[in-house]
């Protein structure tokens, strides 16, 4: 019973239904504006805001045309006076409030000008310097900053950077190759393009260990409290959920959220902010099954597996599986056990197979990429399927997970979690239905953008977006320019063309990064042949 809770707490859990929201009206005696109304959310549409807060505040808006009700707005409390709600819906509007009659009339008046925002934004394409292959998920990050991101499944990042930044360096490192180190001051190309090397691992003496797994695992939990924050602390981070059924995109969801981060000490849980997100959704050219993921941003969270240790980094359950170190490789310049693990035959439990990463030095869990063992298979289906409909067969397929650390400080911090989960979805032909057969799957992609470690406090509880909660209902549709100055993953596509353009998976270089590419390897032609003594490899890195 312990096991399968264990793996509950940790996994996605999606199920099949429909949801209907209600609240609860709380009306006062004072003028219409000066009404407290607690809303359900933080950001939304602001057509969805004006009804919600008309409707707990027992009166109604009226407004032309001119009002722009479809863009998505925010407001600074959930609970406060309709007064401030307005303020901050139509902050970047001219817009004339008056109440009549139980209503409150929004009259257009001039409108403001956009916010004007102060960054560079460094746009780039991470390769391996002989294949050519796009680096997926690689870490970009200010080498003396907390800000960062990482690469999309293409390769491919944007990096916003401050004025006052802009002195850093930028680092990218991929596990198992040579980190490098650009200054900012030194780019002088609309498109950066890095190409990553393999590097072997020259391991000094006094770095080198018993190579036995057990004991390295076992050393690494013991060091969790020296080598992770002891402190609380307020991460920036960008969450992106999708999901698709027979490969073609049905529902995208985004959002820039605030995690509390609770110290790694602690017993308490962490705590997520929604600041801002958005949505898309196309599922008019098939049959549709509502495929709903609970918990995406809880869940996601939960994969920072040196806070919440999975079985096989638990010494309870190591007898569950079997390990062996693979290699020694690099992750961030730091030489770095490659330890695999597998369940063992005859274990009948939902257990991973995949690689777990322990810096050689200190012992530090700096990553792991992982999936569900085969040999589990038959176990998991009461773990990741909470509900579907009568007459429905569910399975899940696989589920294949990844984390990573990255170093600041002097602390490794979480960098990076990506998730998918494929379930299959049978019904039989009847009567009444046709026969229906489709797999779908549930891809979570989230990325630590930046870390405050002064005034720490936890949010407030109606700031809180729940475990239980769905992202999808917590944010809406909005405009090209959503996201400002905050840091995010980008996607394949902008998410208007993935949402509508179906099916289409386009992994290609585009003719500028074709044309940079082709620059970067001139110049490093022209290097070699200055320096005839070129550091050669032929060992493949893991792939993540």
């Amino acid at each position: 019973m312990r096991l399968r809770e264990k793996y509950q707490s940790c996994f996605p859990v999606i199920f099949f239904l429909f949801l209907l929201n209600t609240g609860i009206t709380s009306i006062a005696q004072e003028n219409i504006l000066e009404r407290e109304v607690n809303l359900s959310r933080t950001t939304g549409e602001i057509v969805e805001f004006l009804k919600e807060i008309g409707r707990k505040g027992n009166f109604s808006f009226t407004y032309t045309s001119q009002i722009p009700v479809h863009r998505m707005a925010s407001v600074m409390q959930k609970k406060q006076q309709v007064k401030n709600h307005l303020a901050d819906i139509f902050k970047y509007d001219s817009i004339q409030i008056l109440e009549q009659n139980n209503k409150v009339l929004l009259i257009p008046l001039r409108k403001k000008n956009p916010p004007v925002f102060n960054f560079r934004l460094i746009k780039g394409l991470v390769i391996d310097s002989k294949s050519r292959k796009p680096l997926s998920y690689s870490n970009v990050i200010l080498m003396n900053r907390s800000t960062g991101t990482v690469t999309n499944a293409h390769g491919r990042f944007e990096l916003k950077v401050s004025p006052e930044n802009l002195s850093d360096t930028l680092g990218v490192s991929y596990i198992g190759y040579k980190m490098s180190a650009i200054p900012l001051a030194n780019m002088d190309t609309s498109l950066l393009v890095v190409r990553m090397s393999v590097e072997k691992v020259q391991i000094r003496e006094i770095v080198v260990r018993p190579l036995d797994p057990i004991y390295i695992l076992t050393k690494a939990i013991e060091k969790i409290p020296d080598n992770y924050d002891r402190k609380p602390s307020i991460y920036t981070g960008f969450f992106r959920e999708s999901t698709l059924q027979d490969n073609k995109n049905i529902s995208l969801s985004e959002a820039v959220i605030n995690v509390y981060k609770e110290s790694y000490t602690s017993q308490r849980d962490d705590q997520i902010r929604i600041f801002k997100g958005r949505k898309g959704s196309n599922t008019d050219e098939k049959e549709f099954v509502e495929f709903v993921v609970q918990g995406g941003l809880y869940n996601t969270l939960k994969l920072d597996i040196a806070k919440n240790l999975p079985t096989f980094l638990d010494a309870e359950y190591f007898p569950l599986y079997q390990y062996s170190i693979e290699r020694i490789i690099n992750h961030f310049e730091r030489p770095t056990y490659a330890i695999a693990f597998d369940q063992r035959e005859g274990v009948k439990y939902p257990c991973y197979r995949g690689r777990v990463y322990i810096d050689c030095e200190t012992f530090a869990i700096v990553g792991a990429s992982f999936e569900l063992s085969d040999k589990g298979m038959n176990f998991a289906s009461g773990i990741y399927i909470k509900k579907f409909p009568r007459r429905v067969g569910v399975k899940p397929i696989n589920a294949y997970y990844q984390v990573f650390y990255r170093p600041f400080s002097g602390k490794w911090n979480l960098s990076n979690v990506r998730s998918e989960v494929l379930i299959r979805v049978k019904r039989r032909k009847t009567q009444q239905q046709d026969r229906f057969n489709s797999l779908f799957s549930s891809t979570s992609e989230f990325v630590i953008t930046g870390k405050d470690t002064t005034n720490i406090i936890r949010f407030k509880t109606d700031e809180v977006s729940r475990p239980k909660d769905i992202l999808e209902e917590q944010i809406g549709e909005t405009d090209n320019e959503f996201w400002g100055e905050e840091n995010i993953i980008i996607p394949g596509e902008p998410i208007e063309k993935a949402i509508t353009r179906l099916g289409r998976r386009n992994a290609s270089f585009s003719d500028q990064e074709i044309a940079a590419i082709k620059i970067e390897e001139e110049k490093e032609a022209r290097k070699l042949s200055d320096d005839p003594e070129d550091e050669k490899t032929n060992n493949d890195p893991d792939e993540d």
